[in-house]
């Protein structure tokens, strides 16, 4: 069980009721991970969707054996995993702990019963993992921009640049 008020620390969650927090509260788990613990492995299930609540995890795939790609480093109020909350889901990336982190965690097996039981539930963790997304594109969105600003080589070959602005 985990305390409503760490719940209330995720990003995700921020717009939950408190009588739904109460129902992640009793199936979620609060877990400690010491640095380099590998949480997520590409091409494994992902079974399990992670809150992080302290410290930060390196989401990466790996290039060459000696290089790694960092898609995203996810920062303490953030989550990742989201593919567990769908049956049978696959990871595409790594994730890694950079130092020790501290992390609700929930099962996506639980979590899609709980979500078939209660569909307020399902609406408000969608709507803030569709918020999430967004937000992550967003920022891609406005790093293309910045690329494409500092090499005009490279601005003048892209077609409808506008569709890259993120939309308010």
């Amino acid at each position: 069980m985990v305390k409503i008020e760490d719940l209330k620390r995720i990003n995700l969650l921020r717009d939950i009721p408190d009588h739904l927090l109460e129902i992640i509260s009793r199936e979620a788990q609060l877990n400690i991970y010491g640095k380099d613990t590998q949480l997520m492995t590409i091409h494994e299930k992902v079974d399990t969707f992670f809150m992080l609540i302290m410290g930060q995890v390196a989401i990466k795939k790996e290039l060459t054996p000696r290089i790694d790609i960092i898609f995203d480093f996810i920062q303490s109020g953030s989550s990742f995993g989201t593919s567990a909350l769908m049956e049978g889901s696959i990871s595409s990336y790594t994730a890694v702990c950079q130092e020790p982190c501290e992390a609700i965690t929930l099962s996506g097996l639980r979590i899609r019963e709980l979500f078939k039981d209660n569909h307020e539930l399902a609406y408000y963790m969608l709507q803030g993992a569709a918020r999430q997304y967004k937000k992550k594109m967003d920022i891609r969105a406005k790093m293309i921009i910045k690329t494409l600003d500092e090499n005009p080589e490279l601005k003048g070959a892209v077609h409808d640049i506008e569709n890259l602005t993120p939309v308010a």
